[in-house]
């Protein structure tokens, strides 16, 4: 790999999935029209196994890779991003989650948007499930309903949310995160850590900025019950949260609603109705359920 000063460096905390990293470190290499170079940092935090080898593997296979292997001491998404920002030596950071396929177009896309910024500014990329995980109902109300990541992307474009942020697929100078800090280590998740961090740079003046061309794919068969025990995680975090620093409560529509009708509605399973609202119904109350379930029963964590 070219020693000369990357262009961008593009960060992949790794989480527990089980996709296949390779997929991942082909689209990175393929991205199209950079005509500089630039880095893919792999963070590598004991979440999954083989993880070196397979980073051997593939610049064994692609000489000129620019995937790197970094590893990590410490537990969490938040720890191994901001490893990641230590050893990165671009002025332009991309953040790509690990269940993530890069279309050839998005590293040009945000490098684009960064290039011509005024003042520093975070780039959001959308991210779609692939056509064969879509084809799943549940995960098609995630993605339609914007419940997964915030944000409806396929209709964002009508009216976004200039606060909006997550880690998933975003660019932003360094210059901005030097400005704010590095993420919170004190969540040892991959939950709530971004959001903190987006509140922290609303609370800069940094503002967010949707890059339809910069998209990502989402390869990752999510199941109903897999989503249920990240709510729950998520209703944790979101109390820790609220014990750290005083200030928005996104969730409180969610834990602020009454129980007994979303109990109605998650009591008979209608995950396979062929009505979509009875669907929507059925999903959301699952949802909001499991997280109300667990901000009640996470005990708030000292500051």
């Amino acid at each position: 790999m070219t020693t000369a000063a990357p262009v961008a460096s593009v960060i992949v905390a790794l989480n527990p999935h089980d996709n296949d990293l390779r997929r991942i470190f082909a689209a990175c290499d393929a991205q199209q029209g950079i005509a500089a170079p630039y880095e893919v940092l792999v963070i590598d935090n004991g979440a999954r196994a083989g993880v070196a080898a397979a980073c051997r593997e593939h610049a064994a296979a692609h000489p000129g890779t620019a995937v790197v292997h970094v590893a990590c001491d410490r537990r969490g998404r938040a720890a191994a991003n901001n490893a990641g920002i230590r050893r990165a030596r671009a002025g332009h950071l991309v953040f790509v989650a690990d269940d993530f396929i890069p279309a050839p177009t998005l590293l040009r896309a945000h490098l684009d948007f960064q290039q011509q910024l005024a003042a520093p500014a975070a780039g959001i990329g959308p991210a779609y499930f692939t056509p064969a995980c879509a084809r799943d109902p549940f995960r098609r109300w995630l993605e339609d309903s914007g419940r997964l990541f915030g944000v409806p992307f396929r209709t964002a474009s009508v009216q976004w949310p200039g606060q909006f942020f997550y880690v998933g697929n975003v660019s932003l100078p360094r210059s901005a995160f030097d400005r704010v800090g590095g993420f919170d280590e004190r969540f040892e998740d991959d939950l709530q850590d971004d959001l903190e961090f987006g509140l922290r740079l609303a609370a800069a003046g940094i503002r967010t900025h949707l890059l339809p061309a910069a998209v990502a794919w989402h390869d990752h068969d999510l199941t109903l019950d897999e989503r249920l025990e990240a709510m729950r995680r998520a209703g944790r975090a979101a109390r820790r949260m609220e014990a750290r620093a005083a200030g928005a409560r996104p969730w409180a529509p969610i834990v602020d609603q009454p129980v007994a009708p979303l109990a109605a509605l998650a009591a008979v399973d209608r995950a396979t109705d062929p009505s979509a609202q009875a669907r929507a119904e059925y999903f959301r109350a699952r949802v909001d359920l499991a997280f109300i379930e667990g901000y009640r029963a996470g005990d708030p964590a000292p500051p």
